[in-house]
């Protein structure tokens, strides 16, 4: 996958009233993400390598780059309307009983179209963090 590392990127958080290790599993584990967010995904995030995550016919294949354990997990793919890779860190942060939940997304170019991808995946991560903080709670599924 090309990467252009282009300055324009974005970060968003959450907390989360669950612990941490909770969180790691349902944001990293393959069968856990398709519990609340994807509809079939190949492999898990927190191991490096390539996984397929699937929304029904839409299928978008990561490449994990590194992880730390119930700490931080970094892989990139194909950014929406775009020929190159952008990368996405999940970082944990906790408190007692409570998760920070940040992601951040860098590596698009400060052009019309890099601009355009790089909201339309920061909607979709508000969505997934939306969708995680609403399953990991009170076990409510949002997935449309």
């Amino acid at each position: 996958m090309k990467e252009v590392r282009g300055p324009v990127g974005f970060s968003t958080e959450i907390w989360i009233a669950a612990p941490l290790p909770r969180i790691w599993q349902l944001a990293t584990k393959g069968a856990w993400l398709d519990q609340f967010f994807t509809t079939a995904t190949s492999g898990n995030l927190d191991t490096p390598g390539r996984v397929r995550l699937s929304w029904g016919d839409i299928q978008e294949e990561v490449e994990v780059l590194s992880s730390a354990w119930e700490q931080k997990t970094v892989f990139r793919w194909i950014a929406y309307k775009l020929k190159y890779a952008t990368r996405v860190t999940f970082a944990l942060n906790a408190k007692p009983g409570m998760t920070l939940f940040s992601i951040s997304e860098t590596g698009w170019k400060r052009d019309a179209t890099g601009v355009e991808s790089s909201l339309h995946h920061a909607i979709g991560w508000t969505h997934f963090l939306a969708q995680l903080k609403a399953f990991a709670q009170f076990g409510v599924q949002l997935r449309g």
